[in-house]
């Protein structure tokens, strides 16, 4: 009985040690740090058919193989066949490699289960019904602080009949699909004084991060990092050469980008083109955000929001908040609500305004941050509320409880929450345009990264922008020392309102000068006829009654119509003022780049309060023009009043999404300096002059 026994556990122990697939005819190989097996995507092929063979292999944990081109060591997978005669393979087809740095050197291989598709064809005279036995030996150098040359075989069992599929087709269909994708486009190759230039005509790819692996060994030294620069039409990746010539025969490699997916590329002897260089690296901000990235931008987003308060643009709006904090001291109660109304308005505005953002470049619109005051209609409509706004705090006319919510001045109104929210709806819909420091940095973040990223930016930005009003009131509510300061109500809050009303009187104007610059002249002639008919409806007036109300709405109409008539030339945007500059081109700036020309770029527009101050303070002043004429810089202007598809796109590529903009491209193709967005003339002219 017990030889029986014996007997039955020998036969189940064998049974566990054959290769788990034999029941299919697939052997599995085996090396010291090496598992494989020989698969394909039917079990039968057909007399005279094609079928996709798979070399399966997964090395040991801290082991690793190589590609086609290993890079400064080791040597790729190589096959001796041993085939039915008729039967033939081709070269192996290998998915993407990784980089694989060690001991200062780089090479290209894979780290984890890598399969590798061998087309085969099936030329035999067997007979449907035959056994098709495909056998491989295969020679690997496996390494990991060492490397060992290792071997295995495979093997694998067909029969010869209609395809069908097997069960390994999924595994080959994942394989096929990780194989770099066959691209047409004209990339070029050109070594100029030790330098290997690629140059890859692909505007529709994320750039960033992106790597060239070289199917051809002694065309670029692995070990240096191969450097970005964007051009109008593609991009370029310069890297130091291997050699002192190009090898011979056809060039080819795989483009991988940083989200992994990886094109074939075939490269043609040629210089650079123009259009795919000469506008620097594409910023960090579009790539994968780690999540100390992530947190950086969120804090970056609350100190631009802190900052936010102190730009220009946000002066038109100054008025209303100023007048709140007069009144804190003396309704304590309604005083923090409306702080925390305000603050909430905020927030709710630029997490709208993100929102309509990302939808908009979801359906292909290239808009920027900003993108509001891009639009007539809403330039036209701003205009009339910070008259209305002006002409109430003025004391010209008293307006009903509804449009009092607008302005969120009066503290009378039925409604003072709502006031106070839509207020801080108004001071973002007009100040947000311009980008403070660190805020432009976050913005580009959360446009880029998208989802609950966004989310978090956006409101940290409006927590930002939100808090010195909302901390004010608070501490002029609860610190008696704080409320002692301000003077008891009194006929000097009138002559606080009359002289503040100044700054909505100018900002009506301001917002009817960048109207001017976005539509036709005949639209400025009907916006100014609505502002006056609205004026004419809202005054003390002998006009009956149910006149009023119709001369209101056909105010209302003529600003909408002045709005719909087609856009301004572009040229009559251009600043007037400044130096002697050329319109902003992608492609011109990359060909002065190409000339190894230094070019000053100067992204502006209408409606940014931050770049008109630049203008005047900074980039109109003798010593910005002296510095410029002395370097023979070419001073080049943007113009983003209306939407301009290129410059939204060259915006981001600096992680930006609105402007100012100011970068600096120095003499022989230097790496661009992106400036801050408050320029100072001595640091401008220090970046200019190179010191």
């Amino acid at each position: 009985m017990s030889s029986i026994l014996r007997f039955v556990v020998c036969l189940f122990v064998l049974a566990f040690a054959l290769p788990a697939n034999a029941q299919d005819g697939t052997i599995e190989g085996k090396s010291p740090h090496i598992t494989a097996r020989l698969i394909a995507e039917s079990a039968t092929v057909a007399p005279n058919g094609n079928i996709i063979l798979a070399l399966d292999y997964t090395p040991a944990p801290g082991w690793h193989t190589y590609w086609i081109n290993p890079g400064d060591t080791g040597l790729p997978p190589k096959f001796k066949w041993n085939l039915p005669d008729g039967v033939t393979t081709s070269d192996a087809q290998f998915p993407a490699p990784e980089l694989l740095p060690a001991f200062g050197l780089m090479n290209y291989g894979f780290t984890g289960r890598t399969v590798l598709l061998i087309p085969a064809h099936n030329g035999s005279s067997l007979s449907a019904g035959d056994t098709l036995p495909i056998k491989a030996h295969v020679d690997f150098l496996v390494c990991a602080d060492v490397c060992i040359p290792e071997s295995l075989d495979v093997s694998l069992d067909l029969k010869v009949g209609a395809p069908k599929p097997g069960s390994e087709a999924v595994v080959i269909d994942k394989a096929r699909k990780a194989l770099p994708i066959a691209n047409s486009a004209a990339a070029t190759i050109d070594l100029r004084n030790g330098q290997i230039e690629l140059g890859f005509p692909m505007a529709d790819v994320t750039a960033q991060g992106a790597y060239f692996f070289p199917a051809q060994g002694g065309m670029t030294s692995a070990p240096v990092p191969q450097a970005l620069d964007m051009g109008a039409k593609g991009f370029t990746l310069r890297t130091k050469a291997a050699g002192t010539a190009l090898p011979e025969g056809d060039l080819s490699g795989v483009l991988k980008l940083a989200d992994g997916t990886a094109y074939a590329i075939n490269l043609n002897r040629a210089p650079l083109d123009p259009s795919v260089h000469g506008l620097g690296a594409v910023s960090q901000a579009k790539a994968v955000a780690s999540l100390s990235g992530i947190l950086i931008a969120i804090v970056g987003a609350f100190i631009g929001g802190l900052i936010l308060n102190l730009m220009p643009c946000v002066f038109p709006v100054l008025s209303m908040k100023l007048l709140s904090l007069a009144r804190s001291g003396h309704d304590k109660g309604l005083a923090q609500q409306e702080a925390l109304f305000y603050g909430a308005g905020t927030i709710i505005t630029f997490v709208s305004l993100a929102l309509i953002l990302m939808a908009a470049r979801a359906f292909g619109q290239s808009i920027g941050w900003g993108f509001q005051l891009q639009s007539p209609y809403v330039t036209a409509g701003l205009s009339l509320v910070m008259l209305l706004v002006a002409l109430n705090m003025s004391g010209v006319f008293e307006i009903g409880s509804s449009l009092q919510a607008v302005g969120g001045i009066q503290v009378s109104s039925k409604r003072p929450r709502l006031s106070a929210l839509l207020t801080g709806v108004l001071a973002v819909v007009v100040a947000a345009p311009c980008t403070a420091p660190f805020m432009a940095t976050a913005i580009g973040v959360a446009l880029a990264q998208g989802g609950l990223v966004s989310f978090a930016v956006f409101v940290s930005l409006g927590v930002g922008f939100a808090l010195p009003f909302v901390v004010l009131t608070f501490l002029i509510t609860l610190v008696p020392g704080f409320a002692r300061v301000l003077p008891k109500p009194g006929k000097w809050m009138d002559v606080l309102k009359h002289v503040l009303s100044l700054l909505m009187y100018a900002a009506c104007l301001w917002l009817v000068w960048v109207f001017a610059q976005q539509v036709e002249p005949y639209g400025l002639i009907l916006l100014i006829f609505a502002l006056a008919l609205v004026v004419i409806a809202v005054l003390k007036s002998p006009l009956p009654k149910f006149v009023k109300p119709l001369v209101l709405a056909g105010g209302l109409v003529l600003c909408g119509l002045s709005a719909s008539l087609p856009h301004a030339e572009k040229i009559q945007s251009l600043p007037s003022g400044l130096l002697p500059h050329r319109d902003f081109s992608v492609e011109t700036l990359a060909s002065l780049r190409a000339e190894g020309k230094p070019v000053f770029v100067d992204l502006t527009a209408a409606w940014c309060v931050t770049c008109k101050v630049n203008e005047r303070l900074v980039l109109t002043t003798g010593d910005f023009e002296k510095a410029v004429a002395d370097t023979d810089t070419i001073y080049m202007v943007g113009d983003w009043t209306n939407q301009d598809a290129a410059i939204a796109r060259y915006l981001t590529l600096f992680g930006r999404s609105g402007v100012p903009l100011y970068v600096y491209y120095g003499p022989n193709n230097a790496e661009p300096v992106v400036l801050p967005q408050l320029l100072k003339t001595a640091d401008v002219v220090k970046v200019i002059r190179g010191k």
